[in-house]
């Protein structure tokens, strides 16, 4: 019965989630809360102000909770609340943790790995692609793709996970039933059918400005890592980033052109720290359970990619033991600098990795033979 309390508590006209939870504490539960505003008089007018208690006194007298959460119901919405058993650990243990989250879609994986991949939304062509390829590594070995559906690399993050059949969960500024950007509807439909929707707003909550930064905390709550592909100076994801350290998670960066505006976000996060990743097998070195890593290419028509033909003569010379640029430059007769472009896309996608002394090695086979065509 709390969840239905606190869901028609949240559904209260003008009532703000981010206060929510301080207004549990104050009136020891979602039901004294309920039966708090439900009688009017002082302790409500102490608790929320005179124009909200009368307001709310009528409205919690003409509603039943129960109806609300059933009515929620059948719209394919849930609710879950801190305490119960398919609340992420991970993010009741934040500072400021929701007091209870809509959901439409799957449950919330509690076993799981999760990585929030975040960055611009105006993302450059490369940020979209390493978006969207961290999004594919990751759901290949098993992790959960967290992010928020906004336009450029968050989208493409989600892209990227549900090409490779993984669960991915988008974080909303607006309710689980809204669909912001509107040219992402496709998405938000593919995300419910094999990931889950995520928001602290009711349904019918439209998309406000001032919520897409109190929404990055849960992105960051539910996520044992984040990672920024791209992001300026004062970019949301940087936010989330903070969030993330504060909480004690990890925070990784990809490196972009030094000129680029879109990088110096990310960028400054490595300087001050953040591990910087080149690959999905960077990313997975920080998680708390080991990701099973590739063994082999998936096929063609598993959604993963073929290797180019200048991939393939780089896998061929590194079979043996790991090579430095310059010694692979020499052989494929190629100069560094261009190769280097070629080898951090190969790590991206996972398939090799950077060691020690400027040494790549790696990491996986295609599904046969290098120098035949993946089928």
């Amino acid at each position: 019965m709390d969840e239905a309390y606190r869901a028609a508590l949240a559904c209260l006209p003008r009532m703000n989630p981010l206060a929510l939870p301080g207004l549990l504490r104050l009136a020891g539960g979602a039901g004294e809360m309920w039966e708090i505003l439900q009688a009017g008089g002082e302790r409500a007018r102490a608790l929320v102000g005179e124009e909200k208690a009368a307001m709310w006194k009528d409205h919690c007298r003409r509603t039943e909770p129960s109806r609300v959460l059933s009515g929620l119901g059948a719209k394919g919405i849930r609710v879950i609340a801190p305490g119960q058993a398919s609340f992420p650990p991970l993010l009741a243990a934040i500072y400021d943790p929701p007091a209870l989250l809509f959901i439409m879609g799957g449950d919330i994986p509690t076993d799981s790995p999760c990585v929030a991949v975040v960055g611009a939304r105006k993302a450059s062509s490369y940020g979209r692609w390493a978006a969207e390829t961290l999004g594919e590594g990751l759901a290949r070995r098993g992790v959960v793709v967290v992010s928020g559906a906004a336009y450029g690399a968050d989208g493409h993050a989600h892209q990227g996970c549900l090409k490779a059949g993984g669960f991915t969960m988008a974080v909303l500024g607006c309710g689980v039933d809204q669909v912001y950007p509107p040219e992402h509807a496709g998405l938000f439909g593919r995300i419910a059918s094999s990931g889950c929707l995520i928001s602290e707003y009711p349904p019918g909550d439209g998309p406000l400005p001032w919520r897409f930064p109190h929404r990055n905390r849960i992105i960051a709550g539910l996520s044992h890592a984040v990672v920024v592909v791209e992001a300026s100076e004062k970019s949301g994801a940087l936010i989330t980033a903070d969030m993330a350290l504060e909480e004690g998670r990890e925070v990784m960066a990809v490196p972009g052109p030094i000129g680029s505006s879109l990088s110096r976000g990310a960028n400054a996060l490595i300087q001050k720290g953040a591990k910087l990743v080149m690959g999905v097998e960077d990313i997975c070195e920080e998680l708390p359970s080991a990701c099973p890593p590739l063994a082999r290419f998936p096929a063609r028509t598993g959604g993963g990619e073929e290797p180019s033909a200048r991939e393939r003569e780089c896998m061929k010379l590194l079979r043996g033991e790991p090579r430095s640029l310059d010694w692979l430059a020499s052989r494929l007769g190629e100069p560094p600098g261009e190769l280097m472009a070629c080898l951090t896309a190969m790590s991206l996608k996972g398939w090799v990795t950077g060691e020690a002394g400027g040494r790549y090695r790696l990491l996986c086979e295609p599904s046969c033979e290098a120098d035949k065509p993946v089928q």
